[in-house]
């Protein structure tokens, strides 16, 4: 192992218990998007002990920080930025149940790491090592809102790790928007007088069908998935509004604005046929993940010097994986986030089950972080101290 390999080794394993109790405490404690409050505020409170200059509720959302830390600047050289990024939030009902109380903690170890090594060995040239805490990866999007502030400008690597039940170098994350649906009737007495109202349910139903019809003729790559959150108020009474929600998916964000026009047609035709009008309300999309290969690369081969197993790459990596934010950052800055393991032998369940939320409390699990953490603040690290890795990296952005 290198001197540097060792430091950050060294590094997180010191702050296994701190970084422990952290995940602990997130994890006890689940917040939908935007509300993560208290996970905002434990975060911010250890990373400030830890020497970075935190600023709080960063670009105006409640719940988001950046943490930074500077070091050199009295030789030559550009100044480097390498951004670490962590997740927080939690699911309805199942908690963390996508594991991102290890996301945050992943993030927090690998920034704390690379800090350690860059303390010892002092570049130069101005370097920054950012922690980006980013809320709402599972509604809205945070990562937009701080990218929509400007606040990733300057950042030239942006790096970060997902929890799941294989090792992934470079994850195949679909594009994504979310679709809301409206439709507007006339109500009516529903034994008394029905032919006087406009039947929004029916609206509704006939919307849910057509998209599920058209199914059967969109891309293998596609997704579409829905449901009804307003059905109606009452059975005796004809109902006058209906509210559906849609996540559309496509393999690129050029693939999802067609698919999107094909939903919306579904929309209109089963206004028209009701006499409804109705309302489309569009959420900022999620780009597709644009995988760094060389980033990804030093990872995996950094993963694999700690007996990582990352089976057949070839196929894994052709999987969907859902969406993501972190996708909008790949398309303006170089950076990689993989899937980490931390199922293991224990089981086969993925992703937004119970099991995996309780998995995402286990010592194994922040083994494999801690594990991940590792390498990612080893990917950060060469990043600074070798110019022509540097220059790859940019090579292969501009390139794909």
């Amino acid at each position: 192992m290198s001197r540097s390999s060792d430091r950050i080794s060294t590094a997180i394993d010191q702050h296994s218990d701190d970084l422990r109790r952290l995940s602990l405490e997130i994890h006890s404690h689940p917040e939908l998007g935007y509300e993560e409050h208290h996970a905002h505020d434990v975060l911010t409170k250890f990373l400030d002990r830890k020497g970075f200059t935190v600023t709080k509720h960063a670009g105006g959302v409640e719940t988001a920080f950046i943490a930074e830390w500077e070091v050199g600047g009295d030789g030559n050289g550009e100044p480097v930025t390498i951004a670490f990024l962590s997740e927080y939030d939690a699911l309805p009902d199942i908690g963390h149940a996508c594991g991102h109380n290890l996301i945050a903690i992943s993030g927090v170890a690998a920034a704390l790491a690379c800090k350690a090594s860059l303390e010892v060995t002092r570049p130069p040239f101005r370097t920054t090592i950012k922690l980006f805490g980013t809320p709402a990866e599972e509604t809205r999007g945070g990562k937009l809102d701080l990218l929509n502030a400007n606040l990733f400008n300057g950042v030239d690597i942006a790096i970060m790790a997902h929890p799941g039940n294989v090792n992934v170098a470079r994850p195949f994350f679909m594009a994504m928007q979310e679709l809301v649906v409206e439709f507007f009737g006339k109500p009516a007495h529903a034994a008394a007088e029905p032919w006087a109202g406009i039947n929004a349910l029916d609206a509704a139903v006939m919307a849910y069908n057509s998209v599920s019809a058209m199914r059967q003729q969109i891309l293998p790559t596609d997704r579409v998935h829905g449901i009804i959150t307003h059905g109606g108020a009452a059975a005796n009474i004809i109902p006058d509004y209906t509210r559906l929600e849609y996540y559309i998916r496509s393999a690129k964000i050029a693939d999802l604005r067609t698919l999107k026009d094909r939903i919306t047609a579904c929309f209109q035709g089963a206004a028209t046929a009701t006499g409804c009008t109705f309302k489309v309300t569009e959420c900022p999309a999620y780009a597709d993940l644009k995988n760094n290969s060389v980033l990804a690369k030093l990872f995996e081969e950094e993963m694999m010097k700690m007996d990582a197993d990352f089976g057949d790459i070839a196929v894994l990596e052709k999987i969907p994986r859902g969406s993501t934010d972190m996708g909008n950052v790949t398309q303006v800055i170089p950076g990689i986030h993989p899937l980490f393991d931390i199922v293991g032998a224990v089981g086969k369940f993925d992703i937004h089950t119970k099991e995996f939320e309780r998995q995402a409390a286990a010592e194994s699990a922040h083994i494999a972080t801690l594990r991940c953490a590792k390498a990612l603040a080893l990917v950060g690290y060469q990043c600074v101290v070798d110019s022509e890795l540097r220059g790859r990296v940019k090579e292969d952005f501009a390139r794909t």
